[in-house]
């Protein structure tokens, strides 16, 4: 069964966007001001990246919880790079997560990380069909 979704694009001014769904809920973008832009915003790959971020978090925060593990603190590191010719899609992909917390063993995180990576996470399924994603964790 598949479902649909509906975003629509509202010109802002300059190179600034809104994006609104059904829900009436809004993400805004805006270009480099190498670009023409003013940086008031993330730009579409910046937003593509924090998607990458978000969407795998979602995933091991859920999993660590149900494990019922003390997390008290957690942040993703995602950094990319980029082809310098047009279009200037990412080539490399690295998440490195960051968990705090009381006694959270190594395989847990791993174990998250993985099923994020491998079975839950959309955004990470749709883009490594296009480029390369690789992770890491570290434990505070």
């Amino acid at each position: 069964m598949s479902s649909s979704k509906k975003m629509v694009l509202e010109w802002k001014g300059n190179l600034r966007l809104e994006a609104k769904n059904e829900k009436g809920l809004t993400v805004n973008f805006d270009a480099p001001i190498a670009h023409g832009g003013e940086e008031t915003a993330l730009s579409p790959m910046e937003n593509v990246l924090a998607s990458l971020a978000a969407c795998s978090s979602f995933h091991v925060l859920t999993i660590l919880k149900k494990k019922r593990l003390n997390v008290t603190g957690y942040s993703v590191e995602a950094t990319a790079e980029r082809r310098e010719e047009p279009p200037r899609i990412f080539t490399k992909i690295h998440l490195k997560y960051i968990v705090k917390g009381e006694n959270i063993p190594a395989q847990a995180v791993e174990s998250a990380i993985k099923l994020s990576e491998e079975k839950y996470c959309s955004v990470g399924g749709m883009l490594q069909k296009a480029v390369p994603i690789t992770s890491s964790f570290e434990i505070l």
